[in-house]
């Protein structure tokens, strides 16, 4: 629940209104907010646009019909917060802006180019009170990219309320709004695409998941871009594909934790191997732990003498963690340290005697693009979530990608870039402020796949003191040169 539960009216030119709406007016109220949608301003009409929401309805069945109008009352006086989605208005608490222009009008013409605009919400004075860059998961679709968009605004719009500060995401990295492609054209391309996907022999179309381990040779450089060489890739049977590389050593031992996703039951596990000093696997990997619902990323570490695993599990709703029986085959759940919150790809971080727990949360958006901090005096909890809740918005630095790493004073972060599309490439950020008043970090390197057509993602990054893990995402009949 918000600090200070507002009623809140959202001001929206009436070209604009479309049920994808509904996702803010959700967003806001899931958020303890009250909301009012109303029709105000105006936004030049794209015909174009509404033929390709209209063949959206129709091919893909959409039960919410995003794309549809939406009828809205005109705009009256009333009492709340207003905020205006067709740019300043005098009476106008905040105003949006998307790209440094105000309104609505470039959104989909955005959209439909393959471009994130990123969102600021400006006061009467022209200040920026709080800004977001969303992750957008379902690009190919134009009406449910706007779902996505208007779930994310809610967000924003709270965090310009509880007018906490933050670190803003700007604009600096990110291409100028292309124009090249029409709503139809776009339309066509992504159908051709679904139609060529359903054709294609499987061995062909299928994304993959594979883990890449090679020796350590010198000192950890994050500093600056990379790519991918010298790997060797963890075999697999083409029945499952692995990922989310997590390493861990025991004396001599080097252990390769990961998740295993199965594409017979579509439900990931957590699985191992052990390492010969080459990298290489001694043996194929074993599952080692199972639930009903997906599990990924077993975030590992040791406490007290016992080894403890924290694994993503935001299909439960909580945050368990389990402690190591018999490591690394036998497992046993310890606790719940975070209940009633979908939390991805948790992180745990010792850090002036304090321990942090960074993760994304949904939020009713993306789970790509909104960083959330907890804080507790011991990894095993309580957790208590920071006073600046949540603390950044941006699909290009807030997933977790990896254990954080120390480098001699520095803290290292490995980012998910999820900007145009899950997990990209990743981002090595250093950590500059990690306490009870405010979270900052800088991005000082990337570690990006080939670009070409067959390696298309990569975003997780571990290291210990002999090897380093990463995973890739190619078609399942690639193999590495």
């Amino acid at each position: 629940m918000p600090k200070n539960p507002s009623t809140i009216i959202i001001r929206v030119p009436p070209e604009r209104a479309r049920f994808a709406l509904k996702a803010l007016v959700a967003g806001l109220e899931r958020l303890g907010h009250t909301a009012h949608l109303e029709a105000a301003g105006s936004a030049p009409a794209d015909a174009e646009v509404e033929r390709v929401l209209a063949f959206e309805r129709r091919l893909h069945r959409d039960p919410e019909t995003p794309g549809l109008r939406l009828p809205l009352p005109a705009a009256e006086p009333r009492s709340g917060v207003i905020i205006s989605l067709a740019g300043p208005m005098p009476e106008a608490e905040f105003a949006l802006w998307l790209d440094g222009e105000t309104g609505l009008d470039s959104l989909e013409t955005s959209l439909v180019n393959g471009h994130v605009p990123l969102i600021e919400l400006r006061d009467r004075a022209g200040t920026v009170r709080a800004a977001g860059l969303p992750g957008i998961e379902q690009r190919e679709i134009l009406g449910r990219s706007l779902v996505g968009f208007y779930a994310r605004l809610a967000t924003v719009i709270d965090m310009a309320l509880d007018g906490a500060a933050r670190s803003l995401p700007d604009r600096n990295g990110m291409r100028e709004t292309p124009g090249g492609t029409t709503p139809l054209g776009y339309f066509l391309r992504h159908t051709a695409q679904k139609v060529a996907g359903r054709i294609a022999p499987a061995r062909q179309r299928a994304e993959h998941w594979r883990i890449g381990i090679r020796p350590v040779t010198g000192r950890f450089r994050p500093d600056g871009d990379g790519h991918p060489h010298g790997f060797l890739i963890l075999p697999d049977d083409g029945g499952r594909c692995y990922a989310d590389p997590v390493l861990w050593e025991d004396g001599e031992r080097t252990f390769l934790l990961m998740e295993e996703f199965p594409y017979d039951t579509g439900i990931g596990c957590l699985a191992y191997t052990e390492l010969a000093p080459d990298g290489r696997a001694l043996h194929s990997p074993r599952r080692m732990l199972e639930r009903r619902t997906h599990l990924s990323y077993p975030f590992v570490f040791r406490h007290d003498g016992d080894i403890y695993l924290l694994p993503e599990n935001a299909a439960s709703g909580a945050l368990t963690l389990y402690r190591a029986r018999q490591f690394p085959e036998v497992w046993e759940e310890h606790s719940v340290l975070i209940p009633g919150r979908a939390l991805h790809d948790a992180t745990l971080i010792e850090k002036d005697g304090r321990w942090w727990l960074l993760a994304n949360e949904e939020f009713g958006g993306s789970s790509w693009d909104v960083l959330v901090i907890f804080s507790g005096e011991s990894p095993l909890g309580p957790f208590q979530p920071h006073g600046v809740h949540p603390i950044l918005v941006d699909a290009r630095l807030s997933r977790p990608a990896g254990p954080v790493l120390r480098d001699g004073s520095r803290l290292i972060r490995p980012v998910q870039s999820c900007l145009g599309g899950y997990g990209q490439f990743l981002r090595f950020t250093e950590i500059t402020q990690l306490d009870d008043q405010g979270f900052r970090q800088r991005e000082i390197g990337r570690m990006m796949p080939e670009g070409d057509r067959e390696m298309s993602g990569l975003h997780t990054y571990a290291r210990s003191s002999r090897f380093e893990a990463i995973d890739l995402l190619t078609r399942r009949n690639w193999r590495l040169a």
